[in-house]
């Protein structure tokens, strides 16, 4: 833009204004809120008036004399074929958008240079909308997102729309999120966030449902619905305090529907980046699934393990329920003991506690070598008074929180199931817009061109 152009759309633009003042404040608004709406609507009309004239400017470029442009691909030169309308939503308003179109015959790519100038790829919406729907997504279901994004922004969106949005920039992340950790694998770590004194590493599953391919129309058969495992992952650090770590001061999520040789790279690339080979002390902290215990191995084999002490205890019951039965006055009494030999460092005496029962049938006899195999192999896992004593949680209530906050209370709702790809997408914006320390979602926010 020339200077004498640009001081001539400045007077314009403040001839606008100046009028737009005149009639927004012919009649005062009095109280702070009516203020506030004044000062609001005259601004949104700048705003739409300024953002249509940049964009008209740049809808009237030189035509060039022989009406050919550069083909973007091969460079040859490409002949004017027509102009073109798009529609395009901005956070100001919608916009018609007209531009030529040029045909390049030697690589039969047709393309408008419009749209390289101003940056724009293949989506309806601008970055800025689509990072507004990423931020919203996660956090509430599609119908009800799409109304508040309209309410607080002014922005109109379908439901469909919305959602397409959201699958879009979650997909992308965690695209980007599982190259992320092949390049750690491959010995290129990411760069590291924090260097905490005690990190703790935790990871359960939990399930949502899910359905196979299916359409409304029923052109695919019927609705079949599932429950798929999404495993969940945090990674925080806890508030020391006299009776040991109480509480969360940082955390960082990660979760996939994934199976678990792909999810433990996700974790590592998660705690590597939370600063887990800068902390003095890393502990694992989880339940006793067998594909936990797995990813603390390959990917954190440093780490202290520590089972979760409720865990512990529910195996306890499996077992006072089988010999003496659901509810009998034995119950209690037997697992308390238990209790207090595990809190005591003492699970050898929990182990003879389980052989000195008297199994009557298979079922017992059965229960009482697997509860016993059990509590020998996590043994070094359950030194609870040890654990205690340095400070040490041993429940994972952060880890259970956080499946429900990440997975259940967007994935599991009344009448909600999902394609696994759209619940992976959901659920990668879940967990990060949750941490602690988000990450920026505007890398995502861009569609191919």
């Amino acid at each position: 833009m020339r200077k004498e152009e640009r001081e001539t759309l400045i007077q314009q633009l403040t001839a606008r204004y100046a009028e737009l003042l005149r009639e927004g404040l012919a009649d005062e608004p009095q109280t702070l809120d009516e203020i506030e709406q004044r000062v609001e609507e005259i601004g949104q009309a700048v705003e739409v008036e300024l953002e249509r004239r940049l964009l008209e400017r740049r809808e009237q470029p030189s035509i060039p004399e022989d009406n050919q442009a550069a083909c973007p691909h091969c460079r040859r030169p490409a002949r004017y074929k027509a102009t073109d309308k798009r529609q395009l939503l901005t956070r100001h308003g919608e916009h018609t958008l007209t531009r030529r179109r040029y045909y390049c015959s030697p690589c039969r790519h047709g393309f408008h240079p419009l749209d390289a100038v101003l940056g724009l790829d293949r989506g309806e919406t601008t970055q800025q909308v689509r990072l507004w729907v990423a931020e919203v997504a996660p956090r509430t279901t599609v119908g009800e997102g799409a109304g508040l994004l309209a309410r607080l922004t002014g922005v109109q969106l379908a439901a469909s729309t919305f959602e397409r949005i959201a699958v879009h920039v979650g997909a992308a992340l965690r695209q980007a999120e599982w190259a992320v950790a092949q390049r750690h694998h491959a010995g290129h770590p990411p760069a590291v966030q924090r260097k905490p004194h005690r990190l703790y590493v935790s990871v359960d599953g939990i399930y949502a449902p899910l359905r196979d391919p299916w359409k409304k129309d029923g052109s695919l058969g019927p609705l079949t619905c599932r429950y798929g495992e999404c495993k969940t992952a945090v990674i925080y650090e806890a508030q020391a305090g006299p009776q040991g770590d109480e509480g969360v001061v940082w955390r960082a999520y990660t979760a996939s529907f994934a199976a678990s040789e792909q999810f433990g790279p996700l974790v590592a690339t998660l705690a590597h980046r939370a600063g887990h080979h800068f902390a003095k002390e890393l502990v694992f902290l989880a339940d006793g699934q067998a594909y936990n215990w797995t990813i603390a191995a390959s990917q954190f084999p440093t780490a202290l393990q520590i089972v979760d002490f409720q865990h512990a205890v529910s195996h306890l019951f499996a077992v006072a329920h089988a010999f003496f039965g659901e509810g009998t006055s034995p119950v209690g009494p037997w697992v308390e003991a238990r209790k207090e030999e595990l809190l005591d460092d003492r699970v050898a005496a929990v182990c003879v506690a389980l052989d000195d029962l008297a199994s009557r049938t298979e079922e017992q006899r059965k229960i009482q070598a697997r509860e016993r195999g059990y509590f020998t192999t996590n043994a070094e896992r359950m030194r609870y008074r040890t654990f205690r004593e340095r400070g040490y949680q041993i429940a994972t209530g952060v880890m259970e929180a956080g499946c429900k906050q990440v997975v259940h209370q967007r994935l599991d709702q009344v009448g909600m199931h999902w394609r696994q790809e759209t619940a992976e997408a959901f659920v990668a914006l879940r967990a990060a817009v949750l941490c602690t320390s988000p990450p920026d979602l505007r890398p995502y926010c861009r569609m191919p061109s």
